[in-house]
């Protein structure tokens, strides 16, 4: 079966989380991705959990790649590059903003000997602006958007996954299909620009409106914090689970009679979820009381009889062994040295392409590879290159 993206070459200049991330969706999709690392010590977090001495962190956004160690600080190391550019499809980074041009391996360095190429940009801020030259991180995005403000029980809270970079790494994967398929109709590359503070803007998604139309900003909504008292987390006998029953959905009734309290349904201070929400704290103290005579288990049953959506609030070790998580591949066991390490799969369900899960490179594994047979090297061309301290 052909990968939905063979045929698809694309020079990886990306470290740490956001960059690998969305570099290693396009692998898992079919891409060819030759991942470039510095000759020195790898661009990653160091320390942590290790798998067959690599660091788990490392290993868990960089499969279906082939890595390679060049210097682009040093005239011949360039070279290689636009050697390499002149084959590729897609160049894509996550330097700050400056970088590609100081190395003069920018898109409109890029474009003169490839019109056909795309460059795909990560950065903190954009390339524009009064924030262009200011470092940034995900603590710092997610601070900044405002999300974190109505995160938390107390707010402010930063969210437990990494979502200003996982989310940036998604957006320029996106950006890189949407350009190679404009280039099929265009024959013309383009350079693709993703923030990591204009991913967390655009995450605020019904926040914009509901600003700019009210001329206020809403309120917390961490757990317990909702108005509505049948869509938040609530205590059982053992362990908590939730409700996630929206206002204006069918599911009051069918709630009432999950719990044994028909009645309530047709009360007139309930019977809307209008109303519901004007006495939210009346309907959540009668739904937590009578949730604390069973255990978790023991209500979910009763739930899932009556079609109420509701579930439990899993650790990551419970998620992680769900049926429904593992029936939908969503671990996967993907080599590395010989051994199987498991790690996220991709989420990407295609009829007529499978996902591809290979293993990720060690510190410069490909390098010889690579340059003799995509540049013709020869292992004297290699040999010097070394001695030079080009490539490692």
């Amino acid at each position: 079966m052909v990968a939905a993206l063979d045929g698809v070459l694309i020079l990886e200049l990306t470290q740490t989380l956001a960059g690998p991330f969305g570099a290693m969706i396009l692998g898992d999709l079919g891409a060819e991705i030759i991942k470039i690392e510095p000759p020195g010590v790898r661009h990653n977090l160091e320390g942590g959990i290790s798998f067959k001495d690599e660091s788990v962190y490392f290993l868990a956004v960089n499969r279906n790649k082939k890595g390679i160690t060049l210097d682009l600080k040093t005239p011949e190391g360039k070279e290689v590059f636009l050697e390499l550019s002149k084959k590729a499809d897609v160049v894509f980074d996550n330097y700050r903003t400056g970088v590609l041009e100081k190395l003069g391996v920018d898109y409109e360095s890029l474009r003169r000997i490839n019109p056909r190429i795309i460059s795909c940009s990560i950065t903190g801020f954009g390339s524009s602006g009064p924030y262009r030259d200011r470092p940034a991180y995900d603590l710092l995005v997610q601070a900044m958007s405002g999300g974190m403000s109505i995160t938390g029980n107390p707010p402010p809270a930063r969210a437990g996954l990494p979502i200003g970079d996982l989310c940036g790494g998604m957006f320029a994967a996106h950006g890189v299909l949407a350009a190679l398929y404009a280039r099929e109709r265009t024959g013309k590359g383009q350079k693709i620009e993703v923030a990591l503070l204009d991913g967390q803007i655009a995450l605020l998604t019904y926040c914009v409106p509901d600003f700019f139309v009210s001329g206020r900003a809403g309120g917390p909504v961490g757990i317990g914090q909702r108005a509505d008292p049948t869509y938040q987390m609530f205590k059982t006998k053992d362990e908590p689970i939730v409700i996630a029953i929206p206002p204006g959905t069918r599911f009051w009734e069918s709630l009432c009679r999950a719990l044994g309290v028909e009645e309530l349904a047709s009360n007139p201070r309930f019977d809307s979820a209008m109303k519901r929400r004007d006495n939210s704290s009346e309907v959540t103290a009668i739904i937590q009381k009578k949730l604390l005579t069973k255990s978790a288990a023991e209500w979910l049953a009763c739930f899932l009889k009556e079609g109420v959506p509701a579930g439990p609030v899993n650790t990551i070790e419970k998620a992680l062994i769900d049926e429904q998580v593992w029936h939908q591949e969503m671990v996967v066991p993907v080599d590395f040295g010989g051994e199987a390490v498991l790690l996220a799969g991709n989420p990407i369900k295609m009829s007529g392409t499978d996902p591809i899960y290979r293993s990720p490179p060690t510190f410069g594994q490909h390098t010889d590879a690579v340059l003799s047979q995509m540049l013709g090297y020869s292992s004297a061309k290699l040999a010097e290159l070394r001695r030079e301290k080009v490539i490692e």
